[in-house]
């Protein structure tokens, strides 16, 4: 799915795999680029600095203005990043691959802490960044063997090397969806556990049908029926969630 990383070889001839990965914290920050790049986003230092502070706070990285700052002229040290005349982050080649490394990890993590140790979907993306940094290739494969081969995470997003695009041609922000119609959810926030525990019961997940019932854009909610219910959002929550067409059933009631 993905190129295998680099190995190096141990004193007995034997390659030993991860012995080039990058430290930890690095690809926190090359898992932060990747996704806003997967967004079509190119960040500045302060808003590559709010996006890292979503991060669980047992990660432990700096998140001042300054501190994140140094820690990208670093990564373009090691020619991970570039920073243009623009002010702006922009991963490079090498930087990018590491970003789709750590992405693919991370994605997978999600889907074993889920699928396979069935735990709630609103802890996948927090124990995910626990487990991401220790994942060997030949893990990875075996992982992916025992999953079935997922091609996008439990929460939407594309795992690298599988094939997806970053987004469906018709995908669109629920906010911007219509009265009435027939929607599949695509992909929602993953960073927030609580926003991430009212999705999940009130059925809000990848896959599953969706209909915006209502819609007072002047008063800033809209009322949604899933399978089971009808909730209400606010449109700030609605912009983060992604749907797509359904095709292939009614509006749900």
């Amino acid at each position: 799915m993905a190129p295998p990383r680099k190995q190096n070889a141990g004193s007995d001839g034997s390659s030993s795999d991860g012995d080039l990965r990058l430290s930890p914290g690095t690809e926190n920050y090359l898992l932060c680029l990747y996704k806003l790049w997967e967004d079509d986003e190119t960040p500045t230092i302060t808003q590559l600095t709010d996006t890292l502070r979503q991060l669980p706070e047992t990660e432990g990285l700096g998140t001042s203005v300054p501190s994140v700052a140094g820690m990208i002229r670093r990564m373009q040290r090691q020619t991970l990043v570039d920073v243009g005349a623009d002010k702006r982050i922009r991963l490079t080649k090498q930087g990018l691959e590491g970003g789709e490394d750590i992405a693919r990890r991370h994605r997978l993590a999600e889907w074993l802490v889920v699928k396979l140790l069935g735990m709630d979907l609103h802890q996948a993306h927090n124990e995910a960044h626990r487990l991401e940094h220790g994942m060997s290739q030949d893990f990875q494969e075996k992982l992916v063997e025992r999953l079935g081969y997922p091609k996008r995470s439990p929460f939407g997003r594309p795992i690298p090397g599988s094939g997806e695009p970053k987004m469906p041609a018709d995908a669109l922000t629920l906010d911007a969806s219509k009265p009435g119609e027939p929607y599949l959810v695509d992909r929602i926030p993953e960073e927030d556990s609580q926003l991430l525990k009212f999705l999940a019961d009130s059925n809000i997940v990848p896959e599953q049908p969706i209909t915006v019932a209502e819609a007072t854009p002047y008063l800033g909610v809209m009322e949604v029926a899933t399978k089971h219910n009808r909730v209400s959002i606010g449109y700030n929550v609605a912009c983060q969630i992604f749907v797509r067409p359904d095709t292939t059933s009614a509006p749900a009631e």
